[in-house]
C-alpha cells in the first residue's frame, strides 16, 4: 500500500468529518462506526484490497473516537449552560480591548471533564499561567451575523461562554512558563511594531506576520477576503517555512552546515520556539509538524513524500483534539498545501514548459491552490474570490521581503529599525494592491444560498474521487471546473427565482439596527442610527451583491456624528434625521418621520422604531433597551443584545447573534430565506 501515512490521516479526518455531522446523536455514530468496522473485517478476510479494508477501519476508528469524545467531555461540559457555578482555573489567553475590557480563556474543571471557557468582562489583571477563581454563569456559545463563534470555538474545544457574577481573585504563577514566556515575547514584537509602524502598515504587518487582525480596519479586512489572500493573514506552512530558510541559511554560515543531526536539532528547537511564537494555532501546528518529518527525512535517509507529511501532521493534530476537523484555517491549509505540493507539480509538467517557465509554474501553483482550496471557501466564507489567483502573484513580491523582514526583527530581539522601514514600504504596496483589487466590482463572488453548503461538500468529495480514481491532472482540472459551473449555475438559477420576491435583510451592531429592502432592482435602507459598524455592513452588502446605487437611504438619529459618512453611500434620495419624506416604487413605499421608519413591501408593514408598544400584524424591528416584556402578535427583531434570553420573546430574533434575512412573497407572506 503506497502512502500509508497519508490514506491512514486523511481517512481519520474523514470520519471523524462525518461523525460531526451527527452532532451530539452519538448513538447513530457507534452504529455507523460498528458497520464500518464490520466492512472492514470482510474486506480483511475476503477482500484483495489492503487498501479499502485500511481505511473503513481507519474511518470507523475515527467515528468511534469522536463519539466516545462526544459522550466523556463535550456532553459533560454543555449540561452546565445556563447555570452559575464558581470555577477555578488557569487562564490560557487574554485579549484586551477598549474601556478596560478584556476577553480571557480559561482552563478549567467542569463536571469531572477538562474544558475551556471564554470570559469577557472588566480587566482583572490576570496574564496567561495566573489562577482564577470567580463565579460567572455559563451560557452556549453562539454565532452571531458576522462570526461563527460557536463552530469557531468548538474546533479548539472551547464550548461554552461566561459572565462575570463575583469579583475575580487572581494568583499569579511563580513557576517558570516557557509557553508564557514566548507568548510575552511576542506581544513585545507586537508592540515595538506598532511604535515603528503607526497607520495600517503596521496593521496589516501583524495580520500577516503573526496572525493578530486587530489592527486591521473593516474596509481592509473585506478588501483581503474579496482579493482572496485571507491566508496571507493566517499564520501556517508559508510563514514556517520561509522562517526555516532563514534558520537554514544562517546554519550554512558557520561550521555547523556539516553536522546533519545538530542542525536537524537545532531547526526543530527553533521551529518549536516560533510555534509557540505564534500561539500553536492549528494551521501552525500542521505546519511545524510537517515541516519537523519533511527536515527529518535527510538526516534518517528517508525520502521526503508531501501526502505522507500532511497525512501524519493531521493524524497528530486530531488524535489529541477530535473537534479539530473542522478546523477552517487547518483544513484551508491543508487543501492550499495539496494543491501547492501535489496538484502543481503535475500540471507544470504539462503546462509550465515553453517561454517563462518560472512565471507559469508560479501562476500554476496559484491556481492550483485557489482550486483546490474552493469548495472550503464556498462553505466557510460563503463566496470565493475571482480575482485571488492574480492578486497572489502580484503581491508575493512584495510579500515575501515584508514577511522576511518582520521575521528577522523578531529573530534579533526587535531590534533593527530599517528592517522595519522595509518591511513597511513593502506593506503600503500590499495595502495599495490590496484595495484595487478588493474594490473592484467583481473580485468577490458571494454564495448567498443555502445549497452552497451541501453543494460545496459534494463538489470537494467528487474532486477527490477524480484525483485518486484516475490520478489524472487534466481529469482533475475537468472536475473542477465541473464543480464550478454547476455552482455558478444554480447561483444563477437562485437569482432568477428570487428576483420579483422582495428581500429583506436585517442587520445590528447589538445596539442599533438596520434594514435592507431590495425588490425587483429598488433598493430601500433605513437605519436606526449612523454607527459606523453598521455602515461597513451597508458598504459590504452593496458591494456584495453588486448595487451600484440604493433606491434612498434614512438615518433616523445621529448619536454617532457619523452622518456625513452616511452621506457618501451612492442613493437617489438620502433623507436626513428629523426630516418626513415619502418614498415609493411599484411594491415599496417608505415613508420617515422623526425616529421611526416604516416600509411597506407588498402588504407587510415593516416599522424600525425605538423600543415601544408595536402594532400587531406589522413587522416590527426594535432597537434601544426596555425594561419591559412585550407579548406581540407578528413578529419581531430585538436588536439589543441586552435582551439576549428574556422571557416572553419566542418568536424574536436576536439580530447581534444571528443576521436576518428574510423573503416577502408577492403575496404578502413573510418566511425566512432559509426555509
Amino acid at each position: 500500500m503506497r502512502h500509508k501515512l497519508g490514506l491512514i490521516g486523511f481517512s481519520y479526518l474523514a470520519g471523524l468529518i462525518c461523525a460531526e455531522f451527527f452532532g451530539t446523536a452519538v448513538t447513530g455514530v457507534f452504529i455507523i462506526a460498528a458497520l464500518l468496522m464490520i466492512s472492514a473485517l470482510a474486506a480483511t478476510k475476503y477482500g484483495k484490497s489492503t487498501s479499502a479494508a485500511a481505511v473503513l477501519f481507519t474511518v470507523s476508528a475515527a467515528m468511534f473516537v469522536h463519539g466516545i469524545y462526544t459522550f466523556t467531555v463535550y456532553i459533560p461540559v454543555t449540561e452546565f449552560a445556563g447555570k452559575t457555578v464558581e470555577i477555578n482555573g488557569s487562564i490560557t489567553d487574554v485579549r484586551y480591548y477598549d474601556h478596560d475590557t478584556a476577553a480571557f480563556t480559561i482552563k478549567t474543571n467542569i463536571n469531572g471533564a477538562e474544558a475551556f471557557i471564554n470570559m469577557f468582562g472588566t480587566d482583572n489583571g490576570g496574564e496567561p499561567g495566573d489562577n482564577i477563581r470567580i463565579t460567572v454563569k455559563l451560557s452556549l456559545l453562539k454565532d452571531n451575523q458576522t462570526f461563527s463563534e460557536r463552530s469557531y470555538y468548538k474546533a479548539k474545544n472551547i464550548f461554552l461562554s461566561a459572565v462575570p457574577k463575583s469579583n475575580a481573585e487572581i494568583t499569579p504563577c511563580e513557576n517558570f512558563s516557557l509557553k508564557k514566556l514566548i507568548s510575552d515575547y511576542s506581544d513585545y514584537i507586537g508592540e515595538k511594531i506598532d511604535l515603528l509602524l503607526i497607520g495600517e502598515e503596521g496593521g496589516i504587518l501583524k495580520a500577516m506576520f503573526m496572525g493578530d487582525k486587530t489592527g486591521l480596519s473593516d474596509s481592509l479586512s473585506e478588501n483581503i477576503r474579496r482579493a482572496g489572500i485571507s491566508h496571507f493573514t493566517a499564520v501556517s506552512g508559508l510563514h514556517l517555512t520561509l522562517i526555516s530558510h532563514i534558520i537554514l541559511l544562517i546554519i550554512s554560515l558557520t561550521p555547523l552546515k556539516n553536522h546533519r543531526y545538530f542542525k536537524f536539532t537545532v531547526l526543530v528547537i527553533l521551529i518549536l520556539l516560533f510555534m509557540l511564537f505564534f500561539k500553536l494555532s492549528h494551521s501552525v501546528v500542521r505546519a511545524g509538524i510537517m515541516l519537523i518529518i519533511y527536515y527529518g527525512c535527510e538526516p534518517f535517509m528517508r525520502k521526503s513524500n508531501v501526502f505522507n507529511s500532511i497525512g501524519a501532521a493531521v493524524l497528530i493534530i486530531t488524535l489529541t483534539d477530535p473537534y479539530a476537523c473542522t478546523d477552517a484555517g487547518l483544513l484551508l491549509s491543508v487543501a492550499g498545501t495539496l494543491g501547492v505540493g501535489i496538484v502543481s507539480p503535475s500540471a507544470a509538467r504539462k503546462f509550465g514548459k515553453g517561454r517563462f517557465p518560472a512565471l507559469k509554474k508560479a501562476f500554476i501553483a496559484s491556481i492550483s491552490a485557489v482550486l483546490c482550496t474552493f469548495p472550503l471557501s464556498c462553505i466557510y466564507f460563503g463566496g470565493f474570490s475571482l480575482a485571488g489567483a492574480v492578486t497572489n502573484i502580484i503581491l508575493y513580491p512584495l510579500f515575501l521581503p515584508a514577511l522576511t523582514c518582520s521575521a528577522l526583527f523578531a529573530l534579533l530581539g526587535g531590534n533593527g529599525k530599517i528592517l522595519m522601514l522595509l518591511a513597511g514600504i513593502c506593506a503600503k504596496g500590499m495595502i495599495w494592491i490590496i484595495n484595487l483589487f478588493g474594490n473592484f466590482k467583481y473580485a468577490y463572488f458571494p454564495l448567498k444560498y443555502d445549497f452552497a453548503l451541501p453543494l460545496s461538500i459534494l463538489s470537494a468529495g467528487f474532486i477527490l474521487l477524480v484525483f485518486f480514481c484516475f490520478k489524472d491532472i487534466k481529469k482533475t482540472i475537468k472536475a473542477v471546473s465541473i464543480s464550478i459551473c454547476v455552482m455558478l449555475f444554480f447561483t444563477a438559477a437562485a437569482e432568477v427565482y428570487y428576483f420579483d420576491k422582495a428581500k429583506l435583510t436585517i442587520y445590528s451592531d447589538g445596539d442599533d439596527a438596520c434594514i435592507i429592502a431590495e425588490h425587483m432592482g429598488s433598493v430601500f435602507i433605513t437605519v436606526s442610527d449612523d454607527s459606523p459598524k453598521l455602515l461597513q455592513n451597508i458598504n459590504d452588502y452593496l458591494k456584495n451583491n453588486f448595487i451600484d446605487e440604493a433606491s434612498a437611504l434614512t438615518v433616523l438619529n445621529t448619536n454617532h456624528n457619523a452622518v456625513s459618512q452616511y452621506d457618501k453611500i451612492p442613493c437617489k434620495i438620502f433623507i436626513q434625521p428629523d426630516r418626513q419624506k415619502e418614498v415609493y416604487t411599484d411594491k415599496i413605499t417608505l415613508i420617515s418621520e422623526s425616529d421611526r421608519c416604516t416600509l411597506s413591501i407588498n402588504g407587510v408593514s415593516v416599522s424600525l422604531s425605538p423600543a415601544k408598544d408595536p402594532k400587531d400584524n406589522n413587522v416590527t424591528v426594535l432597537y434601544g433597551y426596555t425594561g419591559k416584556v412585550h407579548k406581540l402578535g407578528g413578529a419581531v427583531f430585538v436588536s439589543s443584545k441586552r435582551l439576549d434570553g428574556a422571557e416572553g420573546f419566542e418568536n424574536a430574533v436576536n439580530l447581534y447573534y444571528e443576521k436576518a434575512e428574510y423573503i416577502i412573497t408577492e403575496n404578502g407572506f413573510l418566511r425566512k430565506r432559509n426555509q
